[in-house]
Formats: structure tokens, C-alpha cells, sequence
């Protein structure tokens, strides 16, 4: 026994080199049946009972039930056993016959141990600390007594015996010391080889490529946050085609292991692979996937186009005479002639020019907070620009920390006089950051997650804008009755308020940000007195910071706390009073005053503005589409590349080539160095406010609303 058990750790040795050990699905009592058959009866005496004999041992029996199915996988990518050795005399059969027993199964799961399971046999006991564990008993000492020593005949009173025992000594990485079940892990890795084995086996490799190309080519939204998968899994999937049929499971048992995208065929990208391998129509596989990412845009995604569109639409731009119109640069001051850029006059309903601002002084750096501006004045932009603008000498602008969505830069034609490729009559775009102009990024998540943000109350909590952060937050409200609306109860049936989205795994969610959201759609069901809203960490898992909203009479106010939340602790947003149907607000953080640098310029702060003008769509005698206001300061700078045009703005001639025209955008980005007209822009459609200061005749500080 003492030699055949050394050769079993020898063989164990060998094997777990890799660090990559499993177990077959032949189960240990068929096993132990072939141990004791595989002896003749000369190397098999009967020992003490009749019915048994020498190698009949409950310790031995133990340790081939439980570890006599260890395999690792070769370079073949076939099974080697902890058996797979030569001996000889009484074993040399033995190792044959369980390696033969074992390789007849197939690989079911991965080999470990737990610490706490290695701790509640009776091995020997062992600290977290040890670099080598042992399974299994080595030897014990036997005293006969005389009642024993009557009864078997072959011993004798107060003998002592020492029996020998197969066991192995295992590195620490075979075993687990994170408190986790062994199901639970053992789960973990089959689902991971079970997954990547069917992307294997069900994606063909074209499909993979053309997935790339459709990525290179701009068709997938956010698709190059996805790419370096489809690279990686493309040799894997060469790899695993050059294989027999016969390795091609082992080999995925292999490299599952540990990979981060083992589980490729169930994310986002895998889905669509999926999709287009069962045979879905390209098209209609790019925009499922462009919605699921970004439910608000996914018309912004390329359409797939093949290089017969590609040399058609080339040729379309040479001899429409359009080549100049797409040398694209950022738009300057010196670019825009006061006769182009007008505002209408609601008094006598004639045209009147945009005031330019080169004579204002700089105000001095002092950062203000948003309650000093309570009770100013408040103006339509309408009024704005026909009566207040045109008597205006300086305007400043006040630049909140919420405006980052409203940061636009205008772009042009390099060459004078090209043709207008817009719907418009004139070369002039422009570009918003995050193309959210005037909207919230919230609400936006929100709304693409399938939560209510039309109600008359609203509050909303965003978190895990990063890889790392998967805590669970939980967005709170304590109603004036004392109903506490969260998880467990999401709906209040008096007040009508609800929970509509409520996220616990925020790395499961495509796109990425975790959103939770509770809304009171009607007015009338609300009952007078205070809500409290506050923000619970329910689990904390790398927690890292939150934003917040809350809405109300068309103002959102945002916060931002820029720590981790403590586990199981709460942080209390502000509390929203509602009497005789008036709501009014008390902020309980004060995060969202503080001051940041947004495209160059420093929040919380007036800045210069040197013009004002309407998105160029609707200057002159257009009126295409969506108006926009356009306040550009002083010193502001885009903070990455600009797009230089947007597809959904094209002529209808050009529109018919936006399958190979959308992509191209892509490198054609213009460099945010240098001069441009950088600023506030504010879409006519959405709710939104400005505080300026007005310099003129007399000096006052207004609130524009849009």
C-alpha cells in the first residue's frame, strides 16, 4: 500500500501542475467495486472476517469514493487520472483497472476542497494559513482486545497493528477558503464551461467577423466597448474548430476556467451572435441590439452597408459636388455674419439682430449658491429675445452643475461656400455633449429602463456608472402617514406613488448606470405634508457614488455624492413639503452646490457670453426641425473630439447614402483645440432654465425659462 499510494501522489503531482484539476461523473462506489475486483486471491487474502478481506478498508474506501474520480486534462485535451501509472506485484492490475473505470466517464465538474469542509472530516486539522492540505487518513494503530483476538483467530490479545492508507497531500490552490458552498462553486464553473461550450459549438466563426465588421464599421451602438470580446473569441473559435469531436468538451473545460467572458454567449454581444447565427435579419439584429443599449439614440447607429454601397456613395458625394461640404472644422466667431444670425421680435413682429458681447468685463471669480437666486425675476425666452436681448450691452451666463448636458459646440464647411448638406440652407451644425441638449441623464436611464418620469413628483437615484461598483442601492420615501415606500412595498395605493424600477446587480445592466425610480403620477391622491427621501445601501459592493433628482413643477434638482455609502446605511437626499397643492423643497446634502470644471469653465459661476443665436436650423427663413438657443462663452472648450455632423440632419439626397455616410463621421472627429463657439445650448421642446446677468441701460439678474 505504502508504494502504491506513493505513486498516486507522484501521478497527483504531475497532473495539478497546471493548477487546472476536475472530477468525471463516475460515481465512487463504482469505483471502490472495481478497486476490490481487481485483485486475484492470492493478492486479496481474507483478513479477520470471512466476508472480507486485506484491502477491504473503510478509511481506503473513503478516500477512492471521494477522490478516486480526480482527472486533469493533457495536451491532447484527453483525461489522465491520478491512476495513470506502472507498478508492480499486487497492484499492477489495480491502477489499470481504476484508470480504465475512471476515463470511461466524462468531466462533470472542477476539483477543489473548502476549508470548512476539509475541517469537519477527520483528516488532519488544518489552518487557512497551510501551504499543503491532506486528504484522507495515512495510517492507524490497531490494539486488539482479547474479545477480537477470540474472534478472528489471526491476532492476539493486546497486539498492535499499523495499517497504511491511500491519502494525498494537496497544494492550498486546490482549496477554497472564501466560505462559499461546494455547490456553489462547483455551479459557478459548469454554468461557465456550459455557456462558453455552446458559443462554441452554436456561433460559426463568419458570423463572429462579420459582428466585428459591423462594430468597425459604426452599425453597433457602444459596439467598441465590446470589440476586444469578439477579438479574443475568434482564435478561441479557429481553435476549437481544428479539434476532434472528441476533445472539444475538455478543451472548453479548460478554457472556461477563469476566463471573464466565459459566459460571452449570454452577454449583450453574445446575444446578438446568437441571434444572427439562428438566422435573424441583419437589420433587424443591429437595431434590436442599438435599443437594448441605448433605447433614446439606437437611430444614430450605422446601418450595415456593403462595399457595393460604399463605392455608390463615393461616387455620389464626387459628382453632386459635396467632397468640400464634408471638410468639416469647429465654427468661430469671425464665421457667423450678424445678417445670418436673427431673432423674432414678438412686439412688431419684425426681425431684429442678435446682440454680440465684446465689451463686458469679467466678473471676479465668486461662487454662488443657487438660493441666492430665489425670487428673481423670471421671463419666457420668447420675451427674452424679441423685448430683453436687443437692449442688452453684456450678458453672463450662470453655469450650473446640471448644464453638463447642455455644453454645444457649433461645426462648419473648411471651404467657403460648399454645398449645404444640411436640411437647412446653410453649412452650419452643431453638436451637444452626450447629445442630451437640455435633458437629463437620469431621467433619460430611467426612461430607456422602462420607469415613469411624467409625474408630478419625481425621485430618481443613479449609481455604477463604472465596471467596479455592483453595489445595491435603494431609493426610499417616507409618505406624511407614515408609509414608507422601497423594495418591499413599492406602491403606496393612497398617494399613488410607486416604485418602478428597483436594480440589485448593477453589472448585469446594458447600458451601463443603475437607476432606481419613484414617481406620483397624480396631484390630487397626494395627501398635504413632508416626503422624505433618502438613499439606503442595501449591499456594498465596491460602492463608489450616487446622483439624485428630485422633480417637480418642471425644475429638477440634482444632487451628487461623490463617497461611498456605509453598508446598511442611509443617506437622507431632502424632504419635499406639499400644501394646498404647492410643493417646496428642503436639500438635506449639500453635494450638488459644489463647484466643478465643465468644458473649461467653472460651475457655480457667471461667465461671459459672447453671442447668442438660434440653432442654425432655423436661421434666416428656415425652420427645420427643433429650435434651439445657443448662449456661447467665453473660454469654453469641447472636452473631447466633436462630431462633425449628425446623419438625421442630411439633405434628403444625401440622406439615401446614410449606411456609409454615418460611419464616416467617425473619422472625420474634429479636435476640440484652438478657437470655436462653445456653450449653453437649450432645446426649445424641453423644460429648462438659465440665470443671466443683463448689462444695458440698467443692470438686473433674470431667470430665463424654455
Amino acid at each position: 500500500m505504502i508504494n502504491f499510494n506513493k505513486k498516486i501522489q507522484e501521478q497527483f503531482n504531475k497532473i495539478s501542475k497546471k493548477g487546472k484539476l476536475y472530477r468525471v461523473d463516475v460515481k465512487g462506489d463504482f469505483i471502490w467495486q472495481t478497486y476490490l475486483s481487481s485483485f486475484s486471491e492470492e493478492n486479496d487474502p481474507v483478513f479477520r472476517d470471512p466476508d472480507s478481506s486485506s484491502h477491504n478498508c473503510n478509511h481506503c474506501k473513503n478516500f477512492i469514493r471521494r477522490y478516486g474520480n480526480i482527472v486533469a486534462v493533457d495536451e491532447d485535451f484527453k483525461v489522465t487520472t491520478i491512476f495513470d501509472f506502472e507498478i508492480d506485484g499486487e497492484y499492477s492490475d489495480t491502477a489499470k483497472a481504476l484508470s480504465e473505470k475512471v476515463k470511461s466517464g466524462k468531466i462533470s465538474e472542477v476539483f477543489f476542497e473548502t476549508f470548512d469542509e476539509l475541517n469537519s472530516l477527520p483528516y488532519e486539522k488544518c489552518t487557512k494559513n497551510a501551504t499543503t492540505f491532506r486528504l484522507g487518513i495515512e495510517s492507524n494503530i490497531k490494539r486488539y482486545t482479547k474479545a477480537e483476538a477470540e474472534l478472528y483467530g489471526v491476532v492476539k490479545e493486546n497486539e498492535l497493528r499499523t495499517f497504511n492508507h491511500m491519502f494525498l497531500n494537496i497544494p492550498n490552490t486546490f482549496v477554497d477558503k472564501s466560505g462559499s458552498s461546494i455547490g456553489t462553486i462547483s455551479e459557478k464553473h459548469r454554468s461557465a464551461k456550459d455557456v462558453f461550450y455552446r458559443a462554441m459549438k452554436d456561433i460559426p466563426l463568419v458570423t463572429l467577423e462579420l459582428v466585428r465588421d459591423l462594430i468597425n464599421q459604426g452599425s453597433l451602438l457602444d459596439g467598441e466597448t465590446h470589440v476586444y470580446k469578439i477579438n479574443e473569441v475568434i482564435p478561441m473559435k479557429k481553435a476549437y474548430d481544428k479539434l476532434a469531436e472528441n476533445q472539444k468538451e475538455n478543451w472548453c473545460w479548460e478554457m472556461s476556467r477563469d476566463l471573464p467572458f466565459a459566459k460571452f454567449k449570454n452577454e449583450l454581444i453574445g446575444t446578438l451572435c446568437s441571434d444572427l447565427a439562428d438566422g435573424v435579419n441583419i437589420n433587424k439584429a443591429c437595431q434590436d441590439w442599438n435599443k437594448r443599449v441605448d433605447p433614446a439614440n439606437y437611430m444614430r447607429a450605422v446601418a450595415p452597408f456593403t462595399e457595393k454601397q460604399k463605392k455608390e456613395a463615393e461616387t455620389f458625394v464626387k459628382d453632386k459636388g459635396y467632397i468640400d461640404s464634408f471638410n468639416r472644422r469647429l465654427a468661430i466667431m469671425d464665421d457667423i455674419k450678424t445678417d445670418e444670425i436673427k431673432h423674432i421680435n414678438s412686439g412688431d413682429g419684425t426681425l431684429k439682430e442678435v446682440s454680440m458681447f465684446d465689451n463686458l468685463k469679467p466678473t471676479k471669480s465668486h461662487q454662488h449658491k443657487k438660493n441666492q437666486f430665489d425670487g428673481i425675476e423670471e421671463v419666457s425666452i420668447e420675451k427674452f429675445m424679441a423685448d430683453i436681448l436687443p437692449t442688452c450691452t453684456g450678458v453672463e451666463a450662470y453655469l450650473d452643475n446640471n448644464h453638463i448636458g447642455n455644453m454645444v459646440t457649433m461645426t462648419t464647411s473648411n471651404v467657403d461656400g460648399s454645398k449645404p448638406m444640411f436640411k437647412w440652407d446653410n453649412n452650419y451644425s452643431w453638436s451637444f455633449n452626450g447629445n442630451l441638449a437640455g435633458k437629463s441623464q437620469i431621467k433619460e436611464t430611467v426612461k430607456s429602463k422602462g420607469g415613469k418620469v411624467d409625474g408630478v413628483l419625481r425621485f430618481s437615484i443613479m449609481w455604477a456608472e463604472n465596471d467596479s461598483d455592483n453595489s445595491d442601492l435603494d431609493a426610499h420615501c417616507i409618505e406624511p402617514g407614515g408609509f414608507e415606500i422601497y423594495f418591499s412595498d413599492k406602491k403606496s395605493y393612497k398617494t399613488g406613488g410607486n416604485l418602478d424600477i428597483d436594480i440589485t446587480q448593477p453589472q448585469n445592466q446594458m447600458p451601463k448606470g443603475a437607476v432606481e425610480n419613484i414617481t406620483y403620477p397624480n396631484l390630487n391622491k397626494m395627501e398635504d405634508g413632508v416626503y422624505k427621501f433618502f438613499i439606503h445601501q442595501f449591499a456594498d459592493r465596491k460602492s463608489k457614488n450616487f446622483k439624485a433628482e428630485i422633480e417637480f413643477d418642471g425644475e429638477i434638482h440634482s444632487y451628487e455624492y461623490d463617497k461611498p455609502i456605509g453598508n446598511k446605511k442611509n443617506i437622507q437626499i431632502a424632504e419635499v413639503t406639499l400644501k394646498n397643492g404647492v410643493f417646496s423643497i428642503v436639500h438635506k446634502i449639500p453635494s450638488s452646490s459644489s463647484s466643478k470644471e465643465i468644458y473649461g469653465l467653472d460651475t457655480k459661476q457667471f461667465h461671459k457670453v459672447n453671442l447668442v443665436c438660434l440653432s442654425p436650423n432655423h436661421w434666416g427663413n428656415n425652420k427645420v426641425g427643433n429650435k434651439h438657443y445657443f448662449f456661447m462663452l467665453e473660454n469654453c472648450k469641447a472636452e473631447k473630439d466633436v462630431r462633425s455632423y449628425h446623419i438625421e440632419n442630411f439633405n434628403s439626397e444625401l440622406a439615401k447614402h446614410r449606411k456609409v455616410l454615418e460611419p464616416l463621421a467617425s473619422t472625420i472627429m474634429l479636435s476640440p483645440e484652438g478657437k470655436q463657439l462653445s456653450g449653453l445650448g437649450f432645446n426649445a421642446t424641453v423644460k429648462d432654465s438659465l440665470i443671466v446677468k443683463l448689462s444695458g441701460n440698467f443692470k438686473r439678474t433674470i431667470k430665463i425659462k424654455f
